[in-house]
């Protein structure tokens, strides 16, 4: 049962944007949001004392912007508890500085949804990710699925529509962890048998690949850490799944590393193998004409974290041949 009963009146929303420095991105992100139909959004930005031009723009847009702290804080997490502690919405969302809302009924036609079946308490829609090699939709799984895809990934915090409750149940962003608090949070709420999560099917924002949460070799400790941790995961059968899944995205890792020294004049060398990428790319690999089919395949369904190693050893051949 959800937290919080379903209201005769519109649920209020807010969405909550930190930034620091931002003024790149800001100003789509906020356009966006203030563009939306749904007429019951409180907007919360929350500026880590910026020194560039983000209180300019933060000062354009005050008459949309019903919370306006800018002040410093310890980092992201800090400012995202900050936006918590100021939201009076029955539903609270986060929206980075470098992310927009999809279109502007984004909200709208995720609220509809949400009404069409209130009993959840976490409801979480699909992405547009931009990656530096284009982009691609991301739909996220069923609850069912979801502590398998939080094994080498992370539900989508720019998509999810969280009750304020739960925040007040499972606690707010651990400081602790200075790059992947949200993803503990994540695991914390799936851990308790008292909270539902529900799918929205639909593009609710368009996401930038990279920023704190995406640098491979200081986040990924703190991930394993939260991940070992986390009684999700505490039995042998997931010490097993979990194993076979890691071993799984090495071997993309390892099809994406060769599909990318082939751009490089270097002849590639695809590892066919059946289970881990479709038939009909995986003949076309073994046959040598398929390298481009098999790494778009590769961006749209290998881990984030594993791209990012590809890419990073992609750098590091091209630098040393």
């Amino acid at each position: 049962m959800a937290l919080s009963a379903p209201s005769q009146s519109l649920p209020v929303v807010s969405v909550i944007t930190v930034c620091r420095n931002a003024e790149t991105t800001l100003e789509t992100c906020i356009a966006s949001v203030l563009a939306q139909s749904y007429p019951a959004i409180e907007y919360i930005v929350i500026d880590g004392a910026s020194t560039d031009a983000t209180a300019s723009i933060l000062a354009r847009h005050s008459a949309g912007i019903a919370v306006l702290v800018s002040e410093p804080d310890r980092g992201l997490y800090d400012a995202m508890n900050k936006g918590i502690r100021r939201a009076s919405g029955e539903f609270l969302l986060f929206m980075n500085a470098d992310d927009y809302f999809a279109d502007a009924h984004a909200v709208a036609d995720a609220m509809a949804e949400i009404a069409a079946a209130p009993r959840a308490d976490v409801y979480y829609g699909c992405l547009l990710v931009r990656t530096p090699a284009g982009k691609f939709r991301y739909d996220p799984p069923s609850p069912e699925m979801a502590a398998e895809e939080m094994v080498l990934g992370c539900l989508p915090h720019q998509a999810t529509f969280a009750r304020s409750a739960v925040f007040e149940r499972v606690g707010q962003f651990d400081l602790r962890w200075r790059r992947h608090a949200d993803y503990d949070w994540w695991l914390k709420v799936m851990a308790d048998p008292e909270l539902r999560l529900a799918r929205i099917r639909r593009i609710i924002a368009s996401y930038a690949m990279g920023g704190a949460s995406s640098d491979l070799a200081k986040g990924q400790p703190e991930i394993y850490a939260i991940q070992n941790a986390s009684s999700v995961y505490r039995s042998a059968e997931w010490d097993r799944r979990r194993l076979e899944m890691f071993q799984e995205a090495y071997l993309k890792a390892r099809l994406e590393l060769a599909g990318l020294r082939g751009t490089d004049g270097i002849e590639p060398a695809f590892d066919a193998v059946e289970h881990h990428v479709p038939d009909h790319l995986a003949g076309d690999a073994a046959a040598g004409g398929g390298g481009g089919r098999v790494r778009q395949w590769l961006l749209r369904h290998a881990p984030a974290p594993i791209l990012s190693l590809s890419r990073r050893a992609y750098r590091w051949l091209r630098r040393h041949n």
